[in-house]
């Protein structure tokens, strides 16, 4: 089977946990899905956990080249990692998106479905765990704004918590809103930033007045 195979069924298996819950993402329903045999699945994963851990990290890596391709095509430093993230999930329009971009949709349900494979299959989470300790260094590598950056993310996986718990759905309006008043956030962030650069600038600029 050729690797196109495996991401075809890598695929496939983000769609039904996506749609379904990771409970259904079983073998059977993965090659239903995929349109091949339970062998050819098991060919590249030859159980569950194997096929969960392995979706997990292929889920990964789409996430993390998403994400890199944003902030390299990013101009303005400040704030880009939050920016960037909140544009991946909760994007203003279908414009936004990019060439092979995760559906922002599929994107936000797949990492709801992924909390109950923490209780189920802690073990299996480790790619996501090793992608959000790579995310929270970059952004905390950032001398300016990395707390204020990390904020934005907590809240964002806030709102994906909330989801899992049943207290907003996928639709519910203020997750727009949300997603609105952290860009406002960001947006307000920036411009404190240019200014405090400024007000440094304009000290070293003007010499001390000698007594």
């Amino acid at each position: 089977m050729t690797a196109v195979t495996k991401d075809k069924i890598c695929e496939a298996a983000i769609r039904i946990a996506s749609r379904d819950g990771l409970l259904a993402m079983t073998l059977e329903n993965v090659a239903r899905e995929t349109g091949i045999t339970k062998g050819g699945v098991m060919y590249h994963f030859p159980s569950k956990d194997e096929l969960i851990r392995g979706v997990l990290e292929y889920f990964s890596q789409q996430c993390e080249t998403m994400l890199m391709r944003r902030v390299i095509d990013d101009p303005e430093p400040r704030m880009r990692w939050a920016r960037c993230m909140l544009d991946c999930l909760f994007p203003q329009s279908p414009a936004e998106s990019k060439p092979n971009d995760v559906d922002a949709d599929v994107l936000a349900r797949f990492f709801v479905a992924t909390l109950a494979g923490a209780v189920t299959s802690p073990g299996a989470m480790q790619p996501l765990r090793d992608l959000a300790i790579r995310m929270r260094n970059r952004c905390l590598s950032d001398p300016r704004d990395g707390m204020e950056q990390l904020l934005v993310w907590l809240t964002i996986d806030g709102l994906l918590l909330w989801q899992f718990m049943g207290l907003i759905g996928p639709d519910d309006p203020l997750i727009d809103k949300v997603a609105e008043s952290l860009r406002v956030r960001i947006a307000a962030q920036m411009q404190l930033s240019s200014r405090a650069e400024e007000i440094v600038t304009e000290r070293i600029a003007v010499p001390e007045v000698q007594q």
